[in-house]
């Protein structure tokens, strides 16, 4: 099958300049399409969700208090089949509940702290990755356990549950509130940047020792040194507020690094029980709770964030107090922690909860006490749902109404794409050669894409390293498939001779190349455009930035195609026998 022009190719000189104008168009969409991939994650996130900007809904039940102190036990990163055979964990089974939860995707840290002591999902919360950087503003545990005046601990080697539920100083007080609080961000007025915060020269970090917030616990403990946090959760387990928070971070950094089924994992998670141990051995089980969760769990070879069910099945254990031993669950999610805590404590849930009180793990006085505390679930529901329902609805019909001149304005695109390889075929600065572009053009996403399906765990968030962003991990697959793409190139122009020939086939694989790139980043930015009130589906999630980075990477590939052949082109001219005499 020849080219599908026959003519002879145009002089080397407009072939060259056709090539810059390839290069320069490919530029301009890799910027767009790798600024959209970089900013995917951190679009992901909602700093004022619908339920943010609502009252909390508080309907008081009024039932009786169950336990004196409840302590909620936060084992990052521990999925459940590699909970069991854990000396502490496993008494508490024994002497109280022994079930499972499921976690909430998107499944990654930050997002689930949120569900946990909230009782709001990701979805709705507004917290989707581990990149969400601003203070969470929903109705938590803590403000509740302050609103009835009972007190409220943490103690975590893992310092970003405290930042994350950051509330404003009220106006009185020693520290009288600023116009422009520290880290404010210009489209976020009052906000703080969380992460800022952590880069010792930036200027949060250089304001933020008077900063006009506070920590949403009483009593709050950072303690990342060696054995911190066994010293720190047994000092706040021998003091007096009645809801305790503890997070270890050791065993997700396990998972991380070696994988969910590798021994190292399972070391972690007997350190951590241990730790356990020390910090909670003491606590009176005929007075006080304890209840033992996760965040998420692990893929084999490490990673969280998709919907795998080592990911998002975690234990659920709770013993001692107003807990009915031998109790489970049927349908238990980790939204359902904060309302059975604060059930526990016999205050009001937390009022922008999703979650639903497991009342059949509890010993509760008498049945009214169960009906009432359904009830109040019922009510709250009823009104954070509609909340959410009316957010999403909203959301989904502007999507709608903006989809048609998008998908338009993609067609468009293609259309002029089209017409433009026409006119450059036809003044013979680009040929269409089949049986190059065959070879050549799937080379980079046939690679790309399988390696995407196969390294990154079939097309699900669990591919991406501890804190990793999405572009970054796709990034290293669209290099190793660029490096396939340009050897394919190289050897498919092989057998022709002149330098305006080669820069001609080769404008041709440039423009197919990233006619395949550009088409499916345009109708992805059709069909899921930011912000994202809804998230994605697991594989949209992973596809979405894997276009935009295609595109990135193709336009690099199309310069570095066109140098070669300039570059291959002059050392074949360099040893040509004639020069060579010439010499």
């Amino acid at each position: 099958m020849r080219a599908i022009t026959s003519h002879p190719t145009a002089p080397t000189r407009q072939v060259v300049i056709a090539s810059i104008v390839v290069v320069a168009l490919g530029s301009l969409g890799a910027v767009k399409a790798g600024l959209a991939g970089a900013d995917f994650m951190f679009d992901l996130e909602q700093v004022a969700p619908a339920l943010v900007r609502a009252e909390p809904a508080l309907p008081d039940p009024h039932t009786p208090r169950l336990s004196r102190r409840v302590f909620v036990v936060i084992i990052d990163g521990l999925r459940l089949d590699k909970s069991y055979e854990l000396p502490f964990v496993d008494e508490l089974r024994r002497r109280g509940v022994d079930t499972e939860a499921q976690s909430h995707y998107p499944s990654w840290s930050r997002p689930n702290y949120v569900s946990i002591l909230t009782g709001v999902p990701p979805s709705a919360s507004g917290v989707r990755t581990n990149h969400h950087s601003t203070r969470v503003e929903l109705d938590s545990l803590m403000d509740r356990a302050k609103a009835a005046g009972l007190r409220s601990a943490c103690a975590t080697d893992y310092d970003v549950l405290p930042k994350l539920f950051l509330r404003k100083r009220a106006a009185q007080g020693d520290v009288a509130p600023r116009e422009e609080p520290i880290g404010a961000d210009e489209d976020t007025p009052g906000e703080v940047d969380i992460d800022a915060m952590e880069r010792p020269l930036s200027e949060a970090a250089i304001r933020a020792p008077d900063a006009n917030f506070q920590s949403p616990f009483d009593d709050a403990r950072y303690a990342p040194w060696p054995g911190g946090f066994s010293e720190a959760g047994a000092e706040v387990a021998q003091g007096d507020a009645q809801l305790v928070v503890l997070l270890i971070g050791a065993v997700d950094s396990a998972g991380h690094a070696h994988g969910g089924a590798s021994p190292d994992y399972r070391t972690a998670a007997e350190i951590a029980d241990h730790a356990l141990a020390r910090a909670l051995g003491r606590v009176d089980l005929s007075q006080d709770t304890i209840i033992v969760t996760a965040d998420h769990g692990h893929t084999n070879r490490g990673g969280h964030g998709g919907v795998e069910p080592e990911v998002l099945t975690v234990p659920l254990v709770l013993a001692g107090a107003g807990i009915k031993p031998g109790a489970t669950a049927d349908d238990a999610h980790l939204i359902d922690i904060a309302p059975t805590v604060a059930t526990l404590l016999g205050i009001p849930a937390p009022g922008h909860g999703l979650g639903h009180t497991l009342t059949e793990l509890l010993a509760f006085p008498d049945p009214a006490s169960i009906t009432a505390r359904r009830h109040a679930d019922d009510q709250r529901l009823a009104t954070n749902r509609s909340i959410v329902a009316r957010a999403e609805s909203a959301a989904s019909s502007d999507v709608l109404q903006q989809r048609a001149w998008r998908i338009g304005l993609v067609g468009g695109g293609a259309l002029l794409a089209t017409f433009g390889a026409f006119m450059l075929v036809r003044r013979r600065v680009l040929r269409l050669d089949v049986r190059v572009l065959l070879v050549s053009v799937p080379a980079f996403f046939v690679v790309y894409y399988a390696l995407i399906g196969a390294v990154g765990q079939g097309f699900s968030p669990s591919l991406l390293p501890a804190q990793g962003h999405l572009a970054a991990t796709m990034a290293k697959y669209g290099l190793a498939a660029m490096v396939v793409q340009l050897c394919v190139s190289l050897w498919v122009l092989r057998t022709t001779r002149t330098l305006a020939d080669r820069l001609a086939t080769a404008n041709g694989i440039a423009w197919v190349g990233l006619m395949f790139a550009m088409i499916p980043a345009g109708l992805a930015w059709a069909f899921f455009p930011p912000p994202y009130v809804t998230v994605p589906s697991p594989h949209a999630l992973v596809l979405i930035p894997a276009v935009e980075v295609a595109v990135a990477c193709a336009a690099v590939d199309v310069a570095l195609t066109l140098v070669v052949e300039v570059i291959v082109f002059a050392a074949r001219a360099w040893h040509r026998p004639e020069h060579t005499k010439k010499i």
